[in-house]
């Protein structure tokens, strides 16, 4: 299944919000001396990057994907498509 998304019309607020969860990010405290990686929702979903906002997922994964771009009022387009090999080495490979 191939995501597209486009959060332009964002507020920037939203958008930093956004990435951190649905990439996730390194949280620093006291002043850089201690690190956190905070997970996002990629680190749950196998997946293909191929371009800015273009992302390649298991058609089980779907619905989280989906339900998450919701919440965030994001522009997303979803549709199935015929996996490469390649495509399922990789999505198979990233099992959470």
């Amino acid at each position: 299944m191939i995501i597209i998304y486009r959060i332009r019309n964002l507020p920037q607020a939203k958008k930093v919000k956004f990435g951190r969860e649905f990439r996730g990010y390194t949280d620093k405290s006291n002043r850089g001396q201690y690190e956190y990686y905070r997970k996002g929702l990629l680190d749950e979903i196998p997946h293909r990057k191929f371009i800015r906002g273009v992302l390649l997922i298991k058609r089980e994964d779907r619905e989280k994907m989906l339900d998450f771009m919701k919440e965030y009022k994001v522009e997303v387009h979803a549709r199935n498509v015929e996996l490469t090999p390649k495509d399922i080495e990789i999505l198979s490979t990233r099992e959470s």
